[in-house]
């Protein structure tokens, strides 16, 4: 396995800079982390929504939510700022475990 990728330069030069790399992707992102780099996971989020009538004949309505990694990204650590995250919403409540 080897990860290719192809960065255009910030300076505006036409040719791309290509990146080759043999090493399985956990090595490359603990090397890049040694190097002063942060590695981060993007995710996808599955939220639920559930509404039904309680014993008493009250409207009760739950929101869950779930997070499933869909890749990656590889951040400069000096140049970040602050990392904001927002994946979970107002109100919402893990996603419950169903047996199998």
């Amino acid at each position: 396995m080897y990860i290719y990728k192809v960065v255009w330069r910030a300076a505006g030069e036409e040719n791309p800079l290509h990146v080759r790399d043999k090493r399985p992707p956990k090595a490359i992102a603990r090397d890049l982390v040694k190097d002063g780099y942060l590695v981060t996971e993007a995710v996808a989020v599955r939220a639920a929504s559930s509404a039904f009538k309680d014993e008493e004949g009250n409207a009760v309505q739950e929101d869950f939510f779930s997070v499933a990694p869909v890749g990656a990204a590889v951040l400069v650590a000096s140049a970040v700022a602050a990392l904001v995250e927002h994946v979970v919403p107002a109100g919402a409540e893990p996603m419950p475990e169903f047996p199998a």
